[in-house]
């Protein structure tokens, strides 16, 4: 039998005779590395369930809806996995970057991609490394857990929270409970599908609530906290817009009330036939009024009819210190003006300035992903966000620095204007990796953008029409 030890893990692998270590030597390992006892849990049982399946001990089923649920997905390809990283509301922080890069280095093929709901994917991934894979992420803070699978998938916001000039107030701590919140929760682990919600910062609902099963938009009423309640949404073959549950629902409400929704979802969703499995169909069958009376019968089963979101906890990312930038050459002059025009905004924060990274098709390079760290970590808050058309924001850039982000942005291949533009095309990975993919969406969506840069550079500046491409029937 083989041994190694991998960034301070120690693994076995399995014997030409088809033998696997037990599970108490494996569970022994991972004990020195992970301080969570419910962290370590979860990547011993992935590690025990894999080597059943391997051993012919696990059904097919009931080991994918396992792997789903921690974030593990098989690819078209036999064997291969694309290992999906829960970014709640998108957050991360250049150390965790760093990290992730680090793994698609060793364990994928060195390409991260940002995806529609803020998380990243890794590609090309094999199965029996993922609990290895899975330790060394959590040694950051970064979980797999429910980022696929029936379960609450990650809980998205919009990435401007907490430096959008026209919010009442910041929506992310609210986001972070509620991930929190449901994360490993026993009411929505094995659920008839998958359940989706987001946080808006304003108005203006740049986290989409109306196409998702909850969303929230953030109201002040009587100088209490709260939100409007979107219920009901979704994408798909049968599109469905989102109803108004409450035009405003008190902010110590939400979380009893998302509890409530998702034990009746439970309860009477279908489960037979996964195409009609989502809730908005099960508001078409009960209709909306019947759902809430359900949710609120629901209620006498809660632990708490309360929870107040802990509203001292600054989630706003410190600025950088002041400190002169290096030298630097700007060569277009031109780019850079619609560079400002179109990826740059002044933040409520008087003096500083957000910049989105247009990321063609949602993926970044490794080797990209390194050189923004040390530019963030120098001249901008020390957190980026993953945004729902794949780009990223940055936080906190000072006027002065403004030329030296777009110089270095530019030698990387990241400073094309017409972020949120006609131009700025959002695409799934198509038949390149999904197993639902019956058509290549990605390299049309590069030949698409290159025809609009070149041909109708005046779209670059046009905001009120999108270009989304998918693969397969599913929006």
């Amino acid at each position: 039998m083989l041994k190694r030890v991998v960034g301070g893990i120690y693994f076995q692998n399995r014997s030409r005779s088809g033998g696997y270590p037990s599970h108490t030597n494996t569970m022994q390992s991972f004990r020195t590395e992970l301080e969570n006892p419910l962290v370590e849990k979860d990547i011993i049982e992935l590690e025990k369930k894999i080597r059943l399946y391997r051993e012919g001990k696990l059904q097919e089923d009931k080991f994918k809806s396992l792997r789903l649920a921690r974030g593990v997905y098989g690819q078209r390809q036999l064997g291969a996995q694309m290992v999906r990283i829960k970014l709640p509301f998108g957050k991360l922080t250049t150390q965790q970057l760093l990290r992730i890069a680090a793994i698609s280095d060793e364990y994928a093929t060195g390409n991260l991609h940002l995806t529609t709901r803020q998380d990243i994917q890794i590609h090309y991934v094999s199965l029996d490394r993922t609990p290895e894979l899975w330790a060394k992420l959590e040694q950051d803070d970064i979980t797999l857990r429910e980022a696929c699978g029936n379960t609450v998938r990650n809980v998205t916001a919009s990435p401007e929270a907490g430096i959008d000039p026209n919010e009442p107030f910041e929506v992310s701590p609210y986001a972070d409970a509620t991930f929190r919140y449901f994360l490993r929760n026993p009411i929505c682990q094995d659920m008839g599908r998958k359940f989706k919600m987001s946080f808006s910062s304003s108005n203006s609902d740049t986290a989409l609530s109306y196409m998702h099963d909850l969303g929230f938009i953030p109201k002040i009423k009587d100088g209490v906290r709260g939100f409007k309640v979107m219920i009901g949404g979704g994408l798909g073959e049968q599109p469905a817009l989102a109803h108004t549950a409450f035009e405003f629902l008190a902010y110590d409400q939400v979380i009893p009330f998302i509890e409530g929704v998702l034990r009746i979802f439970d309860r009477y969703g279908e489960r037979n036939n996964r195409n009609k499995a989502r809730f908005k169909y099960l508001i078409a069958k009960l209709g909306l009024e019947e759902v809430l009376r359900l949710v609120n019968e629901e209620y006498k089963a809660l632990k708490s009819h309360s929870f107040p979101v802990d509203q001292s906890i600054d989630f706003t990312p410190a600025p950088p210190l002041a400190t002169e930038t290096p030298d630097f050459v700007i060569e277009d002059t031109d780019k850079y003006e619609k560079w400002l025009k179109t990826n740059v905004f002044r933040q409520k924060q008087e003096g500083y300035f957000g910049i989105y990274i247009k990321v063609q098709i949602g993926d970044i390079s490794s080797d990209t992903a390194r050189a923004l760290a040390p530019m963030v970590q120098g001249f901008a808050a020390d957190e980026l966000r993953v945004t729902q058309g794949q780009n990223l924001l940055l936080k906190f850039v000072r006027e002065e620095a403004l030329p030296y982000f777009f110089a270095t942005l530019d030698a990387l291949g990241l400073a094309e204007p017409g972020f949120n533009s006609l131009s700025d095309i959002t695409t799934c990975p198509g038949n390149d990796t999904c197993n639902l993919g019956i058509s290549n969406s990605t390299n049309i969506t590069k030949v698409l953008e290159q025809v609009i840069v070149s041909e109708y550079p005046q779209l670059l500046f046009n905001t009120n029409i999108k270009i989304k491409i998918s693969g397969c029937m599913n929006s």
